[in-house]
Protein backbone atom coordinates (compact mmCIF):
# COMPACT_ATOMS: atom_id res chain seq x y z
CA UNK A 1 0.00 0.00 0.00
CA UNK A 2 2.45 2.66 0.57
CA UNK A 3 4.32 2.17 -2.19
CA UNK A 4 1.05 2.44 -4.23
CA UNK A 5 0.50 5.54 -2.51
CA UNK A 6 4.05 6.98 -3.32
CA UNK A 7 3.23 6.65 -7.14
CA UNK A 8 0.79 9.26 -6.37
CA UNK A 9 1.47 12.47 -7.81
CA UNK A 10 0.79 13.39 -3.95
CA UNK A 11 3.63 11.21 -2.94
CA UNK A 12 6.09 11.87 -5.79
CA UNK A 13 5.68 15.60 -4.50
CA UNK A 14 6.47 14.43 -1.14
CA UNK A 15 9.62 12.38 -2.17
CA UNK A 16 11.05 15.47 -4.45
CA UNK A 17 10.37 17.48 -1.06
CA UNK A 18 11.67 15.28 1.43
CA UNK A 19 14.99 14.99 -1.37
CA UNK A 20 15.53 18.47 -3.38
CA UNK A 21 13.70 20.83 -0.57
CA UNK A 22 11.15 23.47 -0.78
CA UNK A 23 12.32 25.53 -3.28
CA UNK A 24 13.18 22.99 -6.00
CA UNK A 25 10.02 21.24 -5.65
CA UNK A 26 8.10 23.98 -5.55
CA UNK A 27 10.16 24.68 -9.31
CA UNK A 28 9.14 21.41 -10.24
CA UNK A 29 5.93 21.84 -9.89
CA UNK A 30 4.86 25.19 -11.38
CA UNK A 31 7.24 23.41 -14.43
CA UNK A 32 4.22 20.47 -14.27
CA UNK A 33 1.48 23.02 -14.36
CA UNK A 34 3.68 25.39 -17.54
CA UNK A 35 3.48 27.97 -14.80
CA UNK A 36 7.54 28.26 -14.13
CA UNK A 37 8.76 31.67 -13.73
CA UNK A 38 12.50 30.80 -14.41
CA UNK A 39 12.61 31.33 -18.10
CA UNK A 40 11.05 34.84 -17.44
CA UNK A 41 13.06 36.15 -15.00
CA UNK A 42 16.37 34.75 -17.51
CA UNK A 43 14.98 36.81 -20.37
CA UNK A 44 13.92 40.01 -18.30
CA UNK A 45 17.43 39.84 -16.92
CA UNK A 46 19.02 39.91 -19.87
CA UNK A 47 16.68 42.49 -21.56
CA UNK A 48 17.21 44.85 -18.39
CA UNK A 49 20.98 44.63 -19.31
CA UNK A 50 20.36 45.48 -22.62
CA UNK A 51 18.14 48.48 -22.15
CA UNK A 52 20.81 49.46 -19.84
CA UNK A 53 23.09 49.82 -22.63
CA UNK A 54 25.45 47.21 -20.99
CA UNK A 55 27.39 44.94 -23.04
CA UNK A 56 25.58 42.33 -25.01
CA UNK A 57 24.60 41.01 -28.02
CA UNK A 58 21.24 41.80 -29.79
CA UNK A 59 18.14 39.31 -29.01
CA UNK A 60 18.80 37.48 -32.97
CA UNK A 61 22.46 36.58 -31.34
CA UNK A 62 21.12 35.59 -28.04
CA UNK A 63 18.57 33.51 -29.75
CA UNK A 64 20.36 31.64 -32.46
CA UNK A 65 21.63 28.19 -32.55
CA UNK A 66 25.20 27.35 -34.13
CA UNK A 67 26.18 24.01 -35.72
CA UNK A 68 29.36 23.06 -34.70
CA UNK A 69 31.56 19.79 -34.87
CA UNK A 70 32.03 18.84 -31.33
CA UNK A 71 35.42 18.01 -31.49
CA UNK A 72 36.40 21.96 -32.03
CA UNK A 73 34.99 21.99 -27.95
CA UNK A 74 38.13 21.28 -26.68
CA UNK A 75 38.95 23.62 -23.28
CA UNK A 76 37.47 24.37 -20.33
CA UNK A 77 37.21 28.61 -19.70
CA UNK A 78 39.28 29.81 -16.59
CA UNK A 79 35.74 31.00 -15.51
CA UNK A 80 32.89 29.49 -16.13
CA UNK A 81 29.54 32.20 -16.45
CA UNK A 82 25.91 31.07 -15.23
CA UNK A 83 24.59 29.51 -18.56
CA UNK A 84 21.66 31.39 -18.17
CA UNK A 85 22.03 34.42 -16.31
CA UNK A 86 25.10 35.34 -18.02
CA UNK A 87 23.42 34.89 -21.18
CA UNK A 88 24.16 37.12 -24.10
CA UNK A 89 26.95 39.08 -22.54
CA UNK A 90 30.61 40.49 -24.17
CA UNK A 91 32.83 40.29 -21.42
CA UNK A 92 36.50 41.68 -21.32
CA UNK A 93 39.44 39.77 -19.51
CA UNK A 94 41.00 36.73 -18.99
CA UNK A 95 38.39 34.49 -18.40
CA UNK A 96 38.50 32.76 -21.67
CA UNK A 97 42.25 31.18 -21.04
CA UNK A 98 42.22 27.69 -21.09
CA UNK A 99 42.18 25.69 -18.07
CA UNK A 100 41.92 21.93 -18.89
CA UNK A 101 40.24 20.00 -21.65
CA UNK A 102 37.01 18.44 -21.98
CA UNK A 103 37.95 15.16 -22.41
CA UNK A 104 40.06 15.28 -19.43
CA UNK A 105 36.68 15.00 -17.00
CA UNK A 106 36.24 12.46 -14.68
CA UNK A 107 32.54 12.25 -15.92
CA UNK A 108 33.68 11.83 -19.80
CA UNK A 109 36.26 9.86 -19.21
CA UNK A 110 33.48 7.20 -17.45
CA UNK A 111 31.25 7.35 -20.12
CA UNK A 112 34.03 6.67 -23.11
CA UNK A 113 34.56 3.46 -20.93
CA UNK A 114 31.14 2.73 -20.86
CA UNK A 115 30.60 3.33 -24.71
CA UNK A 116 33.57 2.69 -25.99
CA UNK A 117 35.13 0.13 -23.70
CA UNK A 118 32.19 -1.64 -22.96
CA UNK A 119 32.05 -2.07 -19.72
CA UNK A 120 29.31 -2.54 -17.38
CA UNK A 121 28.37 0.54 -15.04
CA UNK A 122 29.50 -0.89 -11.79
CA UNK A 123 32.93 -1.63 -13.06
CA UNK A 124 33.36 2.20 -13.84
CA UNK A 125 34.97 3.99 -10.75
CA UNK A 126 33.07 6.86 -11.70
CA UNK A 127 29.73 5.42 -10.18
CA UNK A 128 31.36 3.56 -7.58
CA UNK A 129 32.58 6.82 -5.97
CA UNK A 130 28.93 8.16 -6.77
CA UNK A 131 27.10 5.29 -4.55
CA UNK A 132 29.64 5.79 -2.18
CA UNK A 133 28.68 9.66 -2.01
CA UNK A 134 24.83 8.77 -2.16
CA UNK A 135 24.91 6.22 0.91
CA UNK A 136 26.52 8.64 3.03
CA UNK A 137 23.78 11.14 2.56
CA UNK A 138 25.76 13.14 -0.40
CA UNK A 139 24.59 14.51 -3.81
CA UNK A 140 26.09 13.96 -6.81
CA UNK A 141 25.87 13.29 -10.56
CA UNK A 142 23.08 15.19 -11.60
CA UNK A 143 21.31 15.63 -7.90
CA UNK A 144 21.60 12.07 -7.48
CA UNK A 145 21.05 11.21 -3.85
CA UNK A 146 20.26 7.27 -4.10
CA UNK A 147 21.63 4.55 -5.08
CA UNK A 148 18.11 4.22 -7.27
CA UNK A 149 18.87 7.76 -8.67
CA UNK A 150 22.40 6.35 -10.05
CA UNK A 151 20.87 3.40 -11.80
CA UNK A 152 18.30 5.89 -12.94
CA UNK A 153 20.82 8.32 -14.28
CA UNK A 154 23.02 5.66 -15.79
CA UNK A 155 19.94 3.83 -17.19
CA UNK A 156 18.93 6.80 -18.54
CA UNK A 157 22.38 7.60 -20.48
CA UNK A 158 22.40 4.34 -22.01
CA UNK A 159 18.68 5.28 -23.93
CA UNK A 160 20.35 8.70 -24.57
CA UNK A 161 23.02 6.94 -26.12
CA UNK A 162 21.20 4.73 -28.51
CA UNK A 163 18.99 7.49 -29.16
CA UNK A 164 21.54 9.89 -30.38
CA UNK A 165 23.33 6.73 -32.40
CA UNK A 166 20.28 5.34 -34.26
CA UNK A 167 18.21 8.72 -35.13
CA UNK A 168 20.82 11.16 -34.54
CA UNK A 169 21.40 14.21 -32.54
CA UNK A 170 18.42 16.98 -32.35
CA UNK A 171 18.65 20.38 -30.54
CA UNK A 172 16.31 21.42 -27.77
CA UNK A 173 14.41 23.61 -30.06
CA UNK A 174 13.63 20.18 -32.35
CA UNK A 175 12.75 18.05 -29.64
CA UNK A 176 10.11 20.58 -28.21
CA UNK A 177 9.17 21.49 -31.73
CA UNK A 178 9.46 25.17 -31.10
CA UNK A 179 12.05 27.79 -31.13
CA UNK A 180 14.48 28.83 -28.51
CA UNK A 181 12.97 32.13 -27.21
CA UNK A 182 9.64 30.50 -27.25
CA UNK A 183 11.09 27.63 -24.81
CA UNK A 184 12.93 29.92 -22.63
CA UNK A 185 9.47 31.78 -22.11
CA UNK A 186 7.42 28.70 -21.78
CA UNK A 187 5.41 27.98 -18.20
CA UNK A 188 7.45 24.59 -18.72
CA UNK A 189 11.05 25.73 -18.71
CA UNK A 190 13.49 23.87 -16.99
CA UNK A 191 17.21 25.45 -16.83
CA UNK A 192 18.56 22.26 -16.64
CA UNK A 193 17.35 20.92 -19.90
CA UNK A 194 19.65 23.02 -22.45
CA UNK A 195 21.72 22.54 -26.04
CA UNK A 196 25.48 22.05 -25.17
CA UNK A 197 26.71 25.84 -23.94
CA UNK A 198 29.67 27.21 -24.93
CA UNK A 199 31.72 30.80 -24.44
CA UNK A 200 33.46 32.03 -27.06
CA UNK A 201 37.40 32.88 -26.58
CA UNK A 202 38.92 36.11 -28.31
CA UNK A 203 40.79 33.42 -30.72
CA UNK A 204 36.56 32.28 -31.84
CA UNK A 205 38.02 29.03 -30.02
CA UNK A 206 34.43 27.62 -28.46
CA UNK A 207 35.16 27.15 -24.25
CA UNK A 208 33.43 24.47 -22.61
CA UNK A 209 30.55 25.39 -20.10
CA UNK A 210 27.54 23.07 -19.95
CA UNK A 211 26.15 19.71 -21.92
CA UNK A 212 28.23 16.90 -20.42
CA UNK A 213 27.02 13.96 -21.71
CA UNK A 214 26.06 15.48 -24.52
CA UNK A 215 28.82 16.75 -26.36
CA UNK A 216 30.70 13.36 -24.63
CA UNK A 217 28.39 10.95 -26.59
CA UNK A 218 28.42 13.04 -29.79
CA UNK A 219 32.45 13.01 -29.59
CA UNK A 220 32.42 9.08 -28.74
CA UNK A 221 29.86 8.66 -31.64
CA UNK A 222 32.38 10.25 -34.05
CA UNK A 223 29.36 12.91 -35.33
CA UNK A 224 30.34 15.59 -37.95
CA UNK A 225 28.03 18.38 -36.19
CA UNK A 226 25.79 19.72 -32.89
CA UNK A 227 23.74 22.45 -32.17
CA UNK A 228 25.65 24.47 -29.30
CA UNK A 229 24.09 27.82 -27.54
CA UNK A 230 26.73 30.63 -27.21
CA UNK A 231 26.32 31.97 -23.28
CA UNK A 232 29.46 34.78 -23.24
CA UNK A 233 31.55 36.09 -26.26
CA UNK A 234 34.64 37.59 -25.37
CA UNK A 235 35.33 41.61 -26.44
CA UNK A 236 38.12 41.02 -28.71
CA UNK A 237 35.98 38.31 -30.40
CA UNK A 238 32.76 40.58 -30.61
CA UNK A 239 34.93 43.12 -31.70
CA UNK A 240 35.89 40.63 -35.08
CA UNK A 241 32.18 40.01 -35.52
CA UNK A 242 31.10 43.54 -35.89
CA UNK A 243 33.87 44.51 -37.86
CA UNK A 244 32.61 41.91 -40.16
CA UNK A 245 29.79 43.14 -40.03
CA UNK A 246 29.81 46.61 -41.27
CA UNK A 247 32.41 45.73 -43.84
CA UNK A 248 30.64 45.28 -47.46
CA UNK A 249 34.70 44.49 -49.23
CA UNK A 250 35.96 41.48 -47.71
CA UNK A 251 39.27 42.73 -49.20
CA UNK A 252 39.66 45.87 -46.43
CA UNK A 253 39.84 43.05 -43.80
CA UNK A 254 43.10 42.93 -42.34
CA UNK A 255 43.94 39.10 -42.20
CA UNK A 256 43.42 38.78 -38.05
CA UNK A 257 39.70 39.13 -38.89
CA UNK A 258 39.89 37.69 -42.45
CA UNK A 259 40.95 34.43 -41.10
CA UNK A 260 37.39 33.73 -39.24
CA UNK A 261 34.78 34.58 -42.15
CA UNK A 262 33.90 30.75 -42.18
CA UNK A 263 33.65 30.60 -38.29
CA UNK A 264 30.21 29.52 -37.17
CA UNK A 265 29.53 32.75 -35.23
CA UNK A 266 29.95 34.97 -37.99
CA UNK A 267 28.96 32.92 -41.24
CA UNK A 268 25.50 34.64 -41.51
CA UNK A 269 27.20 38.40 -41.25
CA UNK A 270 29.00 37.92 -44.46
Amino acid sequence: MADSRMRTPLGEAYTHLRREGPRATLKAGLRRLNASYEGYYYYANYRYKWLRGRNCVNESDLFRTLTVDPDSIVHLPTRRFDKWKNMGEIRDGDWDRPAGKFEERALVQALQTRFEDGKEWDEIEYVNRALETVRSGGSTWNGCRSPEDVRDRYEHLDRLYETIRNHGYQSQATLHDTDPKSLLLSGSFDRSRTDIAVHIARDGEFRFVDGNHRLAIAKILGLDEVPVRVVVRHQQWQAYRETIERTSDPAQLDDRVIRHRDHADVEHLS
